[in-house]
């Protein structure tokens, strides 16, 4: 009985290491696709690998399979989305201004065309750092926002709300609450983030990069 004893103590023993060893192996491979992930998607999708790419999705589906939408996650992300609104009103009127000038810059023949682009970028000064230390203090993602696109032929900011194309509800309020764009499009078109990331922007900056163009013939 008392060898009996032994060997059931013995084999629990080797059962709590094997679970911590499997728990730590566990760790190190999230943490490795983190890493890879912060990487990856600092990089221009056309300048991404293959592997990479891979890295990506492999590491989105663990993510989703671990996030939870907290009452806080929740807030959060809606308060984003009214954020983001209020920043797509004041480059709206700021963009129509610049376009203007541009328009007649071109009919005073300064220029010969123009290119407007806007730039989203996405801050996090807590998460990302922890894998990779050079994401602090600089952006972890940048996109091309295309909301302007949606204005084209608006004179005043349309807040028309973009959930028409939402899938699946993540959480209760998500419905409810009217969708700006830019939201829309992180949520829906960018793919290299996961709820998770989106949660995670602490700031971000839109840009209005504008290109004068000239042109001249040679011959």
């Amino acid at each position: 009985m008392i060898v009996a004893q032994k060997s059931n103590s013995s084999d629990a023993f080797k059962k709590e290491i094997m679970i911590e060893q499997n728990q730590i192996i566990g760790k190190l491979e999230a943490k490795e696709l983190e890493l890879k992930f912060i990487r990856a998607i600092q990089k221009r999708y056309s300048d991404r690998t293959n592997s990479e790419k891979e890295s990506i999705e492999k590491r989105n589906e663990f993510i989703d399979s671990q996030f939870e939408f907290t009452p806080k996650v929740c807030e959060k992300i809606i308060l984003l989305n009214e954020k983001l609104r209020e920043e797509e009103k004041r480059i709206f009127y700021q963009y129509r201004k610049i376009e203007e000038q541009c328009k007649l810059m071109v009919k005073n023949k300064e220029i010969d065309d123009f290119n407007i682009d806007l730039v989203l970028t996405f801050w996090n000064n807590k998460h990302y750092k922890k894998f990779n230390p050079e994401v602090y203090g600089n952006l972890f993602f940048e996109s091309t926002d295309s909301f302007m696109v949606m204005q084209m032929f608006e004179v005043e900011y349309n807040p028309e709300p973009k959930n028409e194309h939402c899938r699946k509800s993540p959480f209760k309020e998500f419905n409810e609450i009217s969708h700006c764009y830019t939201f829309h499009s992180l949520y829906d078109h960018c793919h290299e983030l996961t709820w998770f990331d989106i949660y995670n922007i602490d700031q971000f900056w839109m840009e209005i990069k504008v290109d004068y163009q000239f042109f001249r013939k040679v011959k």
